[in-house]
């Protein structure tokens, strides 16, 4: 595939967002979305603005905005939440400078070219434009189908600042511990006998939860689950 392609697979299926007291993803499912309501603040999206969600699945963040927002929802062919498609080059059809915000949430580490795909995110922004990006740091390996990047929070900056950004804000969500005992649940859960999975996860999540109210915003931004962030096109 050539480099210039931002092609990419994913998939977010709702029902992860509606995570019971056994499921293995309790925490993260309900940290993430809070943490990006309190980042998308930072947008500044006029009255009227245009915000693209690149790489939108069933758009379950268009409630950040107000219903005035011009909501852009592009993804793959074949969704039927998406009001844009994207094209076989995975590239948004817009002109240049021509949206106020970018959305990107879970998706870069499903990018087969990361940078191309930051590129993609500058070139529709406007000057003064703001995107809200996160991304997976210590999380387990899940394809869906295909699963390529982890980051650092230093390699994260780097990336995002390589493609022309500015970064104002930066933010881990699950800290070290609470992603520690993530992934040690990780690597038991499915040995265990399907009736002790539920007691498993509803353990260790707790567990998860109670650890990362002790973890600071510093450590939380060198080492978590997931990064979010957000960035200006200067």
């Amino acid at each position: 595939m050539p480099e210039s392609q931002v092609h990419f697979h994913r998939q977010r299926p709702t029902d992860l967002r509606k995570a019971g007291p056994g499921h293995r993803l309790r925490f993260i499912v309900r940290a993430l979305p809070d943490g990006l309501e309190r980042l998308a603040a930072d947008l500044h999206v006029p009255p009227g603005g245009r915000v693209l969600d690149y790489g939108c699945a069933d758009t379950p963040y268009r409630r950040f905005f107000d219903d005035d927002a011009h909501y852009l929802a592009a993804d793959l062919p074949g969704n039927p939440d998406a009001t844009l498609e994207l094209t076989s080059e995975g590239t948004v059809p817009l002109d240049d400078e021509s949206v106020d915000a970018v959305l990107s949430t879970q998706v870069l580490e499903h990018v087969t070219d990361p940078a191309r795909y930051l590129e993609e995110c500058f070139r529709v922004l406007r000057p003064g434009g703001r995107m809200l990006l996160s991304t997976h740091g210590l999380m387990v390996y899940h394809p869906d189908p295909d699963d390529y990047w982890r980051w650092t929070g230093s390699g994260l900056r780097r990336s995002v600042g390589l493609a022309g950004f500015e970064v104002v804000r930066f933010e881990g969500i699950m800290g070290l511990t609470a992603s520690a005992l993530q992934l040690l649940q990780d690597g038991i859960f499915y040995r265990l006998p399907r009736p002790l999975r539920p007691l498993c996860a509803f353990t260790l999540q707790s567990l998860a939860a109670l650890a990362d109210r002790f973890e600071s915003p510093d450590s939380r931004a060198a080492n978590a689950l997931v990064f979010a962030l957000v960035a200006e096109k200067p």
